[in-house]
């Protein structure tokens, strides 16, 4: 089981809750793809950045009922047409902080895989501009620096004290509310703001998740994008299940152009 000590201490309750949009780019033809709708909830020791969206089908499926309730919406959706009332995930990765250990907790899917790692939180070294602007009522200021491979740019508020933000963002004096690349294929947008007393939930089947290194994920996953039908048809083949013809490659922007949100692997 991946990280089950999580559990022990993500009962807390956050004192806020930030949404986001978190826009990314369509890795075959270089197009920016609709955001996803992420959270963050955090307090002074923890947080955790997810798409409820996603946390909802997650938690239907961890339970025999729940998956069977999951397959009726999705059943009852393709019988009355109304495809698009099938329950989707809107992201698929899940970030939990931890101020107290000083770690960051990973939490993704590689084609029909689940793996988790660990990580000690980026140490950003972060420059401050003058430049100031206002976000959701909030002044905001600016700044910028690296994180895994690509330069960002963020805004700011040391209005909310808390030293948090989308992503694996954190380190500034105050909440991070906007984040974009240099490349302009990546960014984090905040639309709302409100305190909360929900609780910061653990993962829903933290088990079926295979323990690996945030390196060995990326370069999995590149390989995913570089031969897919091979590389699902070697996950599924312990199933014996094949999907299409594995010498079929579906075409994506090579890595010099488009790339993951994180290139330093």
């Amino acid at each position: 089981m991946c990280f089950l000590a999580i559990a022990a201490v993500a009962q807390e309750k956050a004192d806020i809750e930030v949404s986001y949009d978190a826009s990314r780019v369509n890795l075959r033809d270089g197009s920016h793809i609709s955001p996803n709708k992420y959270i963050l909830l955090a307090n002074a020791k923890e947080s955790k950045f997810y798409s409820p969206i996603t946390e909802y089908i997650d938690s239907l499926q961890s339970t025999p009922e729940g998956d069977a309730k999951y397959k009726e919406m999705t059943r009852g959706a393709y019988m009355s047409g109304k495809i698009d009332d099938i329950p989707r995930r809107d992201g698929s990765y899940y970030i939990f902080k931890s101020m107290t250990d000083g770690k960051i907790r990973y939490y993704d899917v590689n084609g029909v895989e689940k793996y988790c790692y660990e990580e000690e939180t980026p140490q950003i070294e972060w420059e401050l501009a003058d430049d100031t602007k206002n976000i959701l009522g909030y002044e905001c200021q600016k700044a910028t620096g690296d994180l895994h491979g690509r330069k960002w740019t963020v805004w700011f508020t040391p209005e909310v004290p808390v030293m948090n933000g989308p992503w694996k963002f954190s380190g500034l004096p105050g909440l991070i509310l906007e984040g974009t690349d240099d490349s302009g294929l990546y960014n984090f947008t905040a639309t709302g703001i409100q305190q909360t007393n929900r609780q910061i939930m653990p993962m829903y089947s933290a088990e079926d998740y295979e323990k690996t290194t945030r390196i060995e994920f990326l370069k999995a996953k590149r390989q995913f994008i570089d031969n897919p039908l091979a590389t699902m048809n070697t996950q599924l083949s312990g199933l014996g299940i094949t999907i299409g013809d594995a010498t079929t490659k579906l075409e994506y922007k090579p890595r010099e152009e488009v790339d993951f949100i994180e290139t330093d692997y």
